[in-house]
């Protein structure tokens, strides 16, 4: 009986660490907000990079302010060369005001290559 009970506890903990594997994301990490319109023209234009450094995680805001006639109507973060498994996001601003912050963090020990493009009128 122990031994039986022993096998299915080893097959249930086997079980479990099989499915907590973490797999690293196959698609590109890309963000894309809003749409380029008619009229609407590139205000700012940023390239950001940072090679990889061995069991650090690195992270950078790109930050956009305009006048205050300013609209933003779309705004694309684009993953530039292969993937590296970093992460954009959206800190505050955005579609139909004048600023915006975006941070872009590495996974660990990996860098990043993106292009900032922040379209407005």
């Amino acid at each position: 009986m122990k031994f039986y009970l022993l096998c299915i506890t080893l097959a249930a903990l086997a079980a479990g660490f099989s499915a907590s594997i973490v797999k690293s994301p196959s698609s590109r990490s890309s963000l894309y907000y809003g749409y380029i319109g008619p009229g609407d023209r590139l205000l700012n234009r940023t390239y950001v990079r940072q090679p990889a450094i061995p069991n650090t995680v690195q992270s950078q805001d790109v930050i956009y302010r305009g006048n205050y006639t300013t609209r933003i109507s779309a705004i694309q973060v684009v993953e530039i060369g292969y993937t590296q498994y970093a992460t954009p996001w959206l800190l505050y601003g955005g579609i139909g005001t004048n600023n915006v912050s975006i941070r872009i963090q590495s996974a660990r020990g990996y860098g990043y290559n993106y292009v900032v493009d922040i379209w407005g009128r």
